[in-house]
């Protein structure tokens, strides 16, 4: 219940504003993509009409997950900037990999969207008495396609949370959780197609058409439209819920857990209490200047410390969102990280320990910022060590 008045009290409203942004980009492709398909003069305009749909439904796709990650941060106490929902934007490789995350999770969508009519008319002929053994195998395979597609229905949520431990990571972690919860996963496909059934109960022609044509965000009138602000409020919701399982099916992720489990024993009952009495939407949200977090530090462990993403490491800190995108330490960052990754992999032996650091400085806004990195390595049989932590410098503390 704990993870569900978390999620609830800080994930749900913003869902309503992200909704609300995907509504108004709808409206600008949309209307796009009318202009094409009305001005078409031969068939090759469909496939530049088919073409520009799965450009905009690439394009979307990072987004998706930022706004995932957005709210997986959240929930665990950090306090992300609200434009870190653009992160998957800043490299080709991340822009790739999330939006592969995402894509293959909705081709699953789709394909289970499509099997699930035959186990409805299995179930109508059924009861009639027809001669139901061609449809009994079909329902079969319906059913099996069915239950492999939901398999994927984590795996954006799974790629959100550890995107630097790599997308092969978050689709073993979906197909691994998704067996282990299959019941709520269906469950929670039969809740999406119920919530959609009760949009269309409601479902007005001149309305669609009115948000279609981006009528809606210009007019008094269509904004405050039932029809409308029935469908922002169910599929807010339903982006809610399906959040919020995934969140509490994926858990927490073995990285954590011992990290976790130390901070348990030290938390204290007034700290909770301060916690909880924390607004949903902190000053620096939405006001860059309001954000001060200037201190933070991140270890981790690998085998292979050349194939460390610095940059998304730096990324998940809880760091300023001036001080994570700053293309001075980012640059610098990334050159000294891949020359320190160089230079410790090419011993032949690590026996007794090895180890090596460097740092440097950048100033920001009047600030000067110290970047160092570590990483060391105990022996043949240990992992890698990373180390990577950003502080004011001395001089600025004092």
């Amino acid at each position: 219940m704990n993870k569900i008045k978390m999620s609830f009290t800080k994930v749900l409203p913003f869902m309503f504003i992200f909704y609300i942004v995907l509504m108004a980009m709808s409206n600008i492709t949309n209307q796009f993509s009318r202009m094409i398909i009305t001005n078409a003069e031969s068939p090759a305009w469909n496939g530049i009409a088919a073409f520009f749909n799965l450009v905009i439904a690439v394009a979307v796709s990072p987004l998706y997950i930022g706004f995932y990650r957005f709210c997986f941060e959240r929930v665990n106490g950090r306090k992300p900037h609200i434009l870190s929902v653009f992160d998957f934007y800043r490299s080709a490789a991340g822009f790739a990999k999330s939006a592969a995350a995402y894509l293959i999770s909705v081709a699953a969508i789709r394909v289970s969207a499509s099997a699930f009519p035959y186990l409805i008319m299995f179930s109508i002929f059924a009861s009639r008495d027809e001669n139901t053994g061609a449809l009994f195998a079909a329902a079969i395979i319906a059913l099996v396609i069915l239950v492999l597609s939901e398999l994927f229905f984590l795996m954006p949520y799974a790629y959100a949370e550890n995107s630097s431990d790599g997308l092969a990571a978050a689709i073993k972690r979906s197909i691994k959780r998704g067996f282990k919860f299959m019941i709520v996963l269906v469950l929670l496909y039969l809740a999406d197609i119920l919530a959609s059934q009760l949009i269309l109960t409601f479902y007005r022609e001149d309305i669609y058409n009115e948000v279609l044509a981006g009528k809606a965000f210009v007019s008094i009138a269509g904004f405050f439209d039932f029809d409308l602000i029935l469908t922002l409020i169910l599929h807010s919701i339903m982006l809610w819920i399906k959040f919020t399982a995934a969140y509490m099916i994926l858990g927490v992720s073995p990285k954590e857990q011992n990290v976790a489990a130390e901070n348990a024993y030290s938390e204290t009952d007034e700290d909770t209490e301060n916690d909880e009495e924390k607004p949903f939407i902190e000053p620096y949200d939405f006001c860059i200047e309001a954000d001060e977090r200037f201190h933070d530090e991140k270890i981790i462990e690998t085998e292979d410390i050349r194939g460390v993403d610095i940059l998304t490491t730096l990324e998940e800190m809880d760091l300023a969102f001036d001080v994570v995108n700053h293309f001075g330490i980012r640059r610098k960052l990334k050159k000294m990280f891949d020359d320190l990754a160089f230079e410790i992999g090419e011993f032949v032996t690590y026996q007794g320990g090895r180890s090596i650091e460097n740092s440097f400085t950048e100033e920001i806004d009047e600030r000067e910022f110290e970047v160092s990195v570590e990483i060391s390595k105990a022996s043949d049989c240990e992992p890698f060590k990373m180390t990577l932590s950003v502080n004011i410098s001395d001089n600025e503390e004092e």
